[in-house]
């Protein structure tokens, strides 16, 4: 069903003609956008081997901490859990989506400030280094995921492991999430050992293939545009191919063509993300085969695998996943899954985790809040 708007964080700023053209600069305080106060992240690298030749490989996971009101690192349960401060820590790890970073994701922790959060870089993007010797698929990228939870502790039977980072305090099963490119990994890590993870938690989810959304013509057109241009970039001589693909004139396109939000301050934000950490990749080859790997399949290939309580947030609009492919996936996961709860927010697309981030954390927190009192 689709989601009403609750109140926004800030009134809009209504959007000028000439700031689709010549985009504002982006706000400083992004809790105009939120309403809530930015949160820094702390940087941790861990060691995982390549999938390929086992080689270690360092991978960076961004670590948003929570603190009592006293400033100290709480011993004992998230703020936002039920009953407040219980005696199990319930931590979130989020995977963001296709040519992102964990900045990506940035305002939707910002709209969680009482849940301990973890967000891995996909290797070749942001902090994370390209694979030495793998290829970058979506298999590779959830077997060195799977070891980067382990080696910070965060799933069942590896808290020997867990990172000095991390507060004391006992770990119930964590709460994972994945943004589009992220939602078709973190569905295969769910799938692999459902018992490792308290819910998953699929925002924008890749619904069905590249090229078969099936309720628009535009939506098949703008698939094969971009197929093209990913194919033509990888064709070209090195140096070439790779400016074509960070061009800031693609980039800004594609921010505009996926941005439907009617909010200056969130559009100045979204094309500035999109700007600095959109091109954040390794070099050519990786996005190459990062984008193969993003169209090759989707969250339906496991669907009826994923035995664990599921929330799916899907934006009316999306580019990428019509309405009734969400719909089919809703119930496909439902076969399986003890719950499987589908919402759709209106007035928005692929960008939720920009455009409507209050939104999302709110139906994240009461997800969250359902299975505490299950």
């Amino acid at each position: 069903m689709s989601t009403p708007l609750p109140a926004p964080a800030a009134r809009p700023l209504p959007i000028r003609l000439r700031d689709r053209v010549v985009v504002p600069p982006a706000p400083r305080d992004t809790s105009i956008i939120t309403g809530f106060s930015a949160r820094t992240p702390e940087r941790i690298m861990v060691e995982v081997p390549d999938p390929l030749s086992g080689r270690p490989t360092p991978l960076a996971v961004w670590h948003y901490g929570v603190k009592s009101p006293d400033g100290d690192a709480p011993a004992d349960g998230s703020a936002d859990e039920p009953g407040g401060h219980g005696r199990h820590r319930t931590p979130m790890v989020a995977i963001h989506g296709f040519r992102g970073d964990h900045h990506g994701l940035a305002l939707l922790a910002d709209c969680l400030p009482g849940r301990e959060i973890f967000l891995p870089e996909l290797p070749g993007f942001g902090h994370s280094p390209a694979f030495p010797d793998a290829p970058h698929t979506v298999a590779h990228y959830v077997t060195v995921l799977g070891s980067a939870v382990e080696a910070l502790g965060l799933v069942t039977g590896t808290s020997a492991g867990r990172h000095a980072a991390s507060p004391p305090g006992r770990w119930r099963r964590p709460t994972l999430l994945g943004h589009s490119f992220g939602s078709v990994i973190a569905a295969q890590l769910a799938a692999a050992d459902p018992d490792r993870w308290d819910g998953l938690v699929l925002l924008n989810p890749i619904c069905e293939p590249a090229l078969t959304a099936d309720d628009s013509t535009s939506k098949a057109l703008m698939s094969r545009i971009a197929e093209g241009y990913y194919e033509v970039s990888a064709a070209l001589p090195e140096r070439l191919g790779s400016a074509l693909l960070s061009s800031p004139l693609v980039v800004w396109i594609t921010g505009t063509v996926m941005a439907k939000t009617e909010d200056r301050h969130t559009l100045a934000y979204l094309h500035d993300q999109h700007q600095n950490y959109f091109s954040a990749y390794d070099h050519r080859q990786v996005l190459v085969e990062a984008y193969r790997a993003s169209t090759s399949g989707s969250v339906l290939d496991v669907a009826e695998q994923l035995r664990l309580p599921v929330l799916l947030v899907a934006g009316a609009d999306d580019e990428l996943g019509s309405v009734r492919g969400q719909r089919k996936l809703a119930r496909r996961i439902g076969r399986a899954s003890p719950r499987a709860q589908l919402e759709v927010l209106d007035g928005v697309g692929h960008l939720i985790h920009y455009e409507r981030a209050p939104e999302a954390a709110a139906l994240i927190s009461a997800f969250r809040a359902e299975l505490g009192r299950c």
